[in-house]
């Protein structure tokens, strides 16, 4: 039975500024989720991922017959969120990139019913405060941009869009809800493809 999961999702050590809550159906992929994330928080998704939950790492696939860490992996593009063995209030954390690495924290908060008719709504933002993550940096650099901006009430920061051709202010301060779900509904299938099928 098709059931719709909530989850937030934090950058861990701006959990208070930078965050979402995520709904997205039972019968999507973990990789789908990872997907999600990267898509609300604009990333510029070209780097590895990876989620960790109850010692095992599911790996998106590029990556899961070259990684010497000695842990488990699973393999995220096949295995259903719905199959993990979610308890409400467990924790997951998200690992992006392995130099400048963003690091998410996820935490679900249970399930709903699926309305008929809705597949295509799925992943939906409900909620979040901050723009979103800056690709190459690590937290540090980002607490620190943070900060100044708050300190300053104004950015100077500027970073590439999804696209990588065009330059935005970064203000982690602007965040809209309905922009970012136009935002996920537009590149969440472009980031999917290139993880799964793209070189």
């Amino acid at each position: 039975m098709t059931k719709v999961l909530t989850f937030k999702v934090e950058i861990e050590g701006l959990e208070d500024k930078i965050w979402r809550k995520i709904e997205i159906t039972n019968k999507r992929a973990v990789a789908d989720l990872a997907y999600a994330i990267l898509a609300t928080f604009h990333s510029l998704t070209y780097h590895l991922y990876d989620i960790e939950y109850k010692n095992k790492f599911y790996d998106c696939w590029v990556c899961i017959e070259d990684d010497h860490r000695g842990v488990e992996l699973v393999n995220a593009v096949i295995t259903k969120l719905g199959d993990i063995g979610l308890k409400e209030k467990d924790t997951m954390r998200m690992e992006y990139d392995t130099g400048s690495t963003t690091t998410f924290k996820i935490t679900y908060l249970g399930e709903s019913e699926f309305k008929k008719g809705n597949g295509m709504h799925y992943p939906y933002v409900i909620d979040g405060a901050g723009y979103g993550m800056i690709d190459d940096i690590t937290i540090e650099e980002l607490k620190d941009i943070v900060e100044d901006i708050d300190k300053k009430g104004k950015s100077d920061y500027y970073v590439l869009d999804i696209s990588g051709r065009n330059k935005i202010n970064y203000d982690y301060r602007n965040f809209n809800l309905e922009k970012n779900n136009l935002h996920i509904r537009r590149y969440f299938r472009k980031i999917k493809y290139g993880y799964e099928y793209g070189e």
